[in-house]
């Protein structure tokens, strides 16, 4: 059936019809009514393949043979402006039917979005230069501040001296987390967080993270303790950086807001198939607890739980956020459950894949039953787990003295694994009691071992406790290790270092004075021989004179800068050629590294640095296993 003249002109929309030569036969009422220039197509081809000027055809969307239905879109000079019409084509038995939609404010308005959208990518992008300058200027000095406050606390200063310094230092930390915090919020906003994919220990990223939080929980007297369940593959595939930072924020929020108790971390997992384990870990604390209120807000930006007492707390308000949002780019959320007055645990679960079948280690548990003495309750629970994953099965928990010496004595023969504020009232008479006495206690009461030796026990586990460490103690009958594991010291003298015996040439380029003289200290602290060249150029010349073991190249430098310097040592050939030259910027950007990586650098690191982190790579690329790839290679 063909429609009639009165049909068209009763649509809404704008229609044509045309024979079955594609040739216009009809058109109704709201096509006349684009004007004059349409009168004159009457007769003219119009269709999907071509329209008659002054038409043309600025867009072919489908064209569906199956239903004879064809889509495009056409562009007409209406004198007021470019008009845009959709067209759909239906067949007909005898010819097709067009129904046209004017779309030109659709279009402009796409067309404004799109503007807008550019506009705000371009805003975006230079927010993002601006935080990675204004952070490259900032980070600049606090090199000088932190790594000068280190050199100065390792001389020979009084009580009062030595905390008027160390404040400054904690202060300088405290601005680089806020720089650290702002750059990271920034760059999720902007959506260039990226994440890494390599082969890691979670066990062994635990047990750093619970070890580098011990410092600050001793300071408040609190406990810290982890534990990583047997069935956590014992290499995950991930970014390892990236779930360091979440752990890291998350636990020392717990140590941060808590005041009586402590901080633990637990991990396990489960089993997804192919290969695909779901990681699950929770940071407990027994701080001052979230309301439920706040804890619908908790995670949102610069949010805090409660006004007055973050008060009492330096933090950004973005931690939270930036933990949840790297989870969440992981495919996995963070969440929390809390009650007020007396602590929280945030959880988090993320989908990794297993590197192979391996799960963490097992060893042959002591025959002999244990007996745990301590006052805390979170060490009592972390200890309790790793007993049983030990296959220790006869052991006794108890929280004070009088207890412990009931279960040595209804156990003979027991190992006695006892805390510090218990050892430290009733100690020799419980180790008189036990097979093995083994004292438990933080870093910072190291200097008490030889008291405690005195009063009968037979030797010592550093808090947190690593559950490697824990198995070799009870298993063997010399409790006493040759090389104890002490967890990493944040609060450990800058300069730490000592002389590694293989004195190596080292050649710093490094314009800032301030930085070059806190660097060359620390590596002449190390043994090390170190010169210094003031740029690119002068670097280059200090090549050609003498011949040096490792570069340490700054990027941004007058005259000539980094990258242009290590170009031309690369460019040269010779012996240089395969010269170690690492990266130091105050950037903080991920494109920086690759940057540096491209031009021939061979690795990177950002300042402010720790000390024992430029020895320790210093010491990879001279003497260590990336010095032998590399001389292998």
């Amino acid at each position: 059936m063909t429609p009639s003249q009165d049909l068209l002109d009763s649509l809404s929309l704008l229609s044509i019809l045309t024979d079955e030569e594609d040739r216009i036969v009809r058109m109704g009422a709201e096509t006349w009514a684009l004007g004059t220039v349409m009168a004159g197509l009457k007769g003219e081809v119009f269709g999907a393949q071509g329209v008659p000027a002054p038409l043309k055809i600025t867009r072919r969307q489908r064209i569906d043979g199956h239903r004879h239905i064809e889509d495009f879109t056409t562009a007409l000079d209406a004198g007021e402006g470019m008009q845009l019409i959709q067209w759909r084509g239906s067949r007909l038995s005898t010819g097709t039917l067009y129904l046209g939609l004017d779309v030109t404010r659709d279009r402009a308005a796409w067309r404004e979005l799109k503007a807008l959208a550019k506009t705000a990518a371009d805003a975006s992008e230079s927010k993002m230069r601006f935080l990675a300058t204004m952070s490259h200027e900032m980070r600049t000095p606090l090199n000088g501040i932190l790594g000068m406050t280190g050199l100065l606390l390792d001389t020979g200063l009084d009580a009062n001296q030595t905390a008027y310094a160390e404040a400054v230092r904690e202060s300088g930390s405290a601005l680089l987390g806020l720089i650290n915090d702002i750059l990271d919020y920034s760059k999720i906003e902007a959506g260039h967080l990226e994440l890494d994919d390599h082969v890691f220990d979670p066990a062994g990223l635990v047990q750093s993270v619970s070890e580098l939080l011990s410092p600050r929980a001793a300071h408040k007297d609190l406990e810290i303790a982890a534990y990583v369940s047997p069935e956590v593959p014992a290499r995950l595939r991930g970014d390892e950086g990236r779930l360091r930072q979440v752990l890291l924020n998350l636990g020392g929020n717990g140590v941060k807001f808590t005041e009586e108790g402590g901080v633990s971390i637990e991990v396990k997992s489960k089993a997804l198939g192919d290969g695909r384990h779901s990681l699950r870990v929770e940071v407990r604390d027994t701080g001052i607890g979230i309301s439920p209120q706040a804890t619908q807000t908790i995670f949102e930006e610069f949010a805090q739980a409660d006004e007055t007492r973050a008060r009492a707390h330096e933090g950004t308000g973005l931690g939270l956020s930036i933990a949840r949002r790297i989870v969440r780019a992981m495919g996995g959320d963070v969440t929390v459950e809390s009650t007020l007055g007396q602590g929280s645990t945030f959880a988090f679960e993320v989908p990794l894949m297993a590197e192979g079948n391996a799960r963490q280690p097992v060893t042959t548990p002591p025959r002999a039953p244990v007996v745990v003495a301590t006052t805390s309750d979170i060490l009592a629970r972390i200890l309790s787990l790793q007993l049983r994953a030990l296959g220790v099965g006869g052991f006794d928990i108890a929280g004070n003295a009088d207890e412990a010496a009931k279960y040595l004595q209804r156990s003979p023969g027991a190992i006695l694994l006892c805390d510090l504020p218990i050892a430290a009232v009733a100690g020799q008479r419980l180790a008189k009691l036990a097979s093995r006495a083994i004292v438990m206690l933080s870093p910072v009461a190291r200097g008490r071992l030889e008291a405690f030796r005195r009063a009968g026990f037979d030797g010592y586990l550093i808090k947190p406790i690593r559950q490697a460490s824990l198995a070799e103690r009870l298993s063997t009958r010399d409790a006493v290790p040759d090389k104890p594991t002490e967890p990493a010291r944040l609060d450990a003298p800058a300069l730490a270092a000592k002389p590694t015996g293989d004195k190596k040439r080292i050649l710093l380029a490094e314009d800032n004075q301030i930085n070059a003289v806190l660097a060359t200290a620390i590596i002449r602290r190390a043994g090390h021989h170190v010169d210094v060249a003031g740029n690119g150029r002068e670097a280059i010349e200090a090549l050609e004179q003498a011949p040096y073991d490792l570069v340490l190249m700054d990027m941004h430098m007058p005259v000539m800068d980094g990258l242009e310097a290590t170009k031309r040592i690369r460019a040269a050939g010779g012996e240089d050629a395969n010269l170690p030259i690492i990266a130091l910027t105050a950037n903080a950007m991920r494109t920086d590294r690759e940057i540096c990586l491209e031009v021939g650098m061979d690795d990177f690191l950002s300042k402010p640095f720790d000390p024992a982190d430029l020895i320790a790579v210093i010491d990879q690329w001279t003497t260590g296993e990336k010095a032998k790839a590399r001389g292998a290679a």
